[in-house]
């Protein structure tokens, strides 16, 4: 069970009612509900198959599926009683959906006489529960009464023509439901029946003649019937519905999961959501916050299985609360649907309880400050926490001196981690940064923060503490210009504690490239060994095969040969040597010449078919040989579907796999690190005192040499100058197809003086 108040901090139920909107059944929108959050592995796999297989049948038929009405209230009925109108009507709707459902199954759900009922309900019953007069069976009723009420007017009409000296008028009147007669109060003795009434003034008696209450007695039993005939058919359809009782049951349950798992493909494929991997560690790429719609900014953020804290820090307003948010409600989402919107990749574990301190929490009424609320919450949290929890922590230890803020944030959040719980705290306490910048399992990540625009970006960068930026924001509200000098001077050793941890955090992801580099070659190396021993084994394999074959093909054709030769031999030693004999001799001869021949051919085109039967899988760097002429070239990179660049001495080539063969090694050799014809690339490339043309042939190469060598980044220094080489060398590297960003670095880095490139 999720903690509520994470729950709400997290806008769950805002979320899911996203998914709700595409809901085809009240009982089904009313179970997308948090109650849905599950650890069991097997469960949230079986969910997401299941919306899988809707995935694919929406983007076939699309959202074809009609509304169903909920039916739960015929579950509740005695067994004696006649369902309500109303209820049978929902019956009826419900089953005339089931149509719409079966063709987009391609399934059948309901039979013949579930068919029948649907048809029967439809032609008895209206929206408002009521019997329509249209029935077949009410019809001849319905005839009866309106007979029995011509009679009736007949006879009244004709009283009161044959009695004009005693009627009030000739038109005939209603009092209690019964046709009476208007009869002077003095013509009272002329006129036999009951008195139902008078006038307001009492000059009239309204009298039924004893003929008239047969007739209105008539009129009220051929009524009676009529709804004594309703309620039968009400009775007949609620006794075929009570027979199907336990079918509707399933249909129902039934509809309510598929509306769960079809709301939740509906949403995914709005959102653009992807099926979440499992995993020990959290990696979200491009995650985007469904409720902020077109105004998301894509997070990413992957974490190594022994990163327990993430330390957020950076400018206020900077989406530090947003993005550690997004990452515990797609942890949510993931336990629900197993489906989040990101991009494939992204992988999360799973987590029994999630735990939130977001906002100040201050409450006059019961005497809370900010600080006393988080440490409420803080107090319950490290009690209830354990090595399946997820935690966020916003700004912990505000609200307090800071000096002891800082203090106690680092002691809780050790004990956090002794716990083995997942935690992400967003602080602006430099201690903290420097924390966990010097303590295993804790990462900094930052908010990046544009220089230039002095705006937040959104983005997170891992394994970099943040500033919080707090004199250039309060400059671009508006504080004067006195205030904020005054500000920078006061700032004093803090920023150089930050601009320290930067630097450190630069030069240890630098090293950490390089260690990166070294292993990569050293896979590199293992691999083409046990190529190379692949190789060697089924060489050695396909000459005792061939021999093998040869030998036993060899003897066949000595044991032939020499009955031949035997056969040959008796006929030159007997009788006369002519002409026939010696031909028959050459052609002995020619045939054993023209069988090595062929053996030779038929042992090397299986030798050649044996090597080309073996399935190689390519790799960026691997050495083939290309095309008919077998030229040695080395593989650039792998461009998909069976394509491959290739570089031919200075060449780039586009080639298919069936016009490449592994190049056959001469030599192994066990050594630390291998040649590639491409330049190596520097991590750093300085270019300052070059002209333009110059750098960007430098740039050219080194460009070259990070595709061959697999580098995923390096940096440009270019000084200030005028800004023609910075322009140029971006011009340039925004043509690049292979270069996936690049920016100025940051301002302890070199500023606009330097430029960071990805691929």
């Amino acid at each position: 069970m999720i903690n509520k108040q994470a729950l709400i901090d997290l806008e769950l139920d805002s979320v899911l009612s996203l998914v709700r909107h595409h809901s085809i059944c009240s009982k089904g929108k009313e179970s997308i509900t948090e109650s849905l959050i599950t650890d069991n592995l097997d469960l949230i796999n079986e969910r997401a198959n299941k919306i899988d297989e809707l995935i694919a049948l929406i983007k076939i038929k699309g959202e074809s599926v009609n509304y169903f009405v909920a039916i739960d209230n015929i579950f509740t009925y005695k067994n004696s009683a006649s369902f309500d109108g109303k209820d049978i009507y929902s019956v009826g709707c419900f089953l005339s959906a089931i149509p719409s459902l079966e063709a987009f199954l391609s399934k059948e759900l309901i039979d013949k006489d579930l068919i029948e009922l649907k048809d029967n309900i439809s032609l008895s019953i209206d929206e408002d529960g009521l019997v329509k007069e249209t029935h077949p069976l009410l019809y001849p009723l319905y005839k009866k009464v309106e007979e029995t009420k011509q009679r009736r007017q007949i006879y009244s009409q004709n009283f009161l023509s044959s009695h004009l000296d005693a009627a009030q008028n000739l038109n005939a009147v209603y009092r209690n439901e019964r046709v009476v007669l208007p009869i002077k109060r003095e013509k009272r003795g002329e006129v036999e029946g009951y008195i139902q009434g008078s006038s307001q003034s009492g000059g009239t008696l309204f009298i039924e003649p004893f003929e008239l209450v047969e007739l209105n007695n008539q009129v009220v039993l051929a009524e009676e019937e009529i709804i004594r005939m309703k309620q039968k058919i009400l009775l007949d359809i609620s006794l075929k519905i009570r027979s199907h009782l336990d079918t509707l049951r399933y249909l129902d349950e039934f509809v309510t999961d598929f509306d769960i798992h079809y709301s939740a493909a509906c949403f995914v494929i709005k959102n653009k959501a992807v099926r979440i991997e499992s995993s020990k560690s959290i990696k979200l790429i491009n995650a985007r916050h469904p409720l902020l719609g077109k105004k998301a900014v894509p997070i990413t953020l992957c974490l190594d299985e022994s990163t327990k804290c993430v330390v957020l820090s950076g400018a206020n307003a900077g989406g530090k609360t947003v993005s550690m948010k997004t990452v515990a409600l797609f942890t949510l989402l993931n336990q629900i649907f197993g489906f989040a919107p990101c991009e494939e990749g992204s992988a999360l574990p799973i987590y029994s309880n999630v735990y939130t301190d977001i906002g100040d929490g201050q409450s006059i009424s019961e005497n809370f400050s900010t600080f006393s609320h988080h440490m409420s919450n803080v107090a319950y949290i490290t009690k209830k926490a354990d090595e399946s929890s997820l935690i966020l922590l916003d700004e912990l230890g505000s609200g307090t001196d800071p000096q002891e803020g800082s203090a106690l944030t680092i002691a809780l959040l050790d004990s956090l981690m002794k716990k083995g719980s997942t935690v992400f705290i967003t602080s602006h306490y430099s201690t903290v940064k420097m924390h966990a910048y010097n303590t295993d399992f804790m990462m900094n990540a930052s908010m990046e923060f544009d220089e230039r625009s002095s705006m937040p970006t959104y983005k997170i960068i891992p394994g970099l503490p943040g500033e919080s930026h707090a004199i250039e924001i309060a400059k671009r509200m508006g504080v004067s210009k006195e205030v904020i000098a005054a500000a920078k001077e006061n700032l004093g050793s803090t920023a150089n504690v930050t601009k320290l941890m930067n630097e450190l955090s630069g030069k240890n992801r630098a090293l950490d490239r390089k260690i990166t580099q070294l292993e990569l070659e050293k896979r590199e190396l293992i691999k083409r060994e046990k190529e190379a021993e692949l190789i060697k084994l089924q060489n050695e394999s396909l000459e005792k095969k061939l021999r093998k074959e040869g030998d036993i093909e060899l003897n066949k054709f000595l044991n032939s040969a020499r009955k031949e030769l035997e056969r040959l031999v008796h006929d030159v030693s007997t009788g006369k040597l002519n002409s026939e004999k010696t031909k028959n001799v050459k052609q002995f001869i020619k045939k054993l010449e023209n069988k090595a021949n062929e053996t030779h051919e038929r042992v090397k085109s299986e030798e050649e078919e044996e090597i080309n039967s073996i399935e190689y899988d390519f790799k960026e760097g691997d050495e083939v040989l290309c095309g008919a002429y077998s030229r040695r070239g080395i593989i650039l990179k792998d461009l998909g579907k069976g394509r491959y660049q290739v570089a031919l001495d200075n060449i780039k080539m586009t080639l298919t796999k069936k016009e490449l063969q592994p190049a056959k090694k001469e030599e192994i050799k066990f050594s630390s690190s291998y040649k590639i014809s491409a330049v190596k690339p520097s991590l750093v490339m300085d270019v300052r005192g070059l002209t333009l043309k110059e750098t960007l042939e430098k740039l050219d190469t080194q460009l070259e040499g990070c595709l061959v060598y697999n580098l995923s980044s390096f940096s440009i220094i270019h000084g200030y100058g005028d800004g023609i080489l910075s322009r140029g060398i971006h011009e340039y590297l925004k043509k690049q197809k292979d270069v996936k960003d690049y920016r100025f670095a940051t301002p302890e880095d070199g500023g606009m003086g330097k430029t960071y490139v990805f691929f």
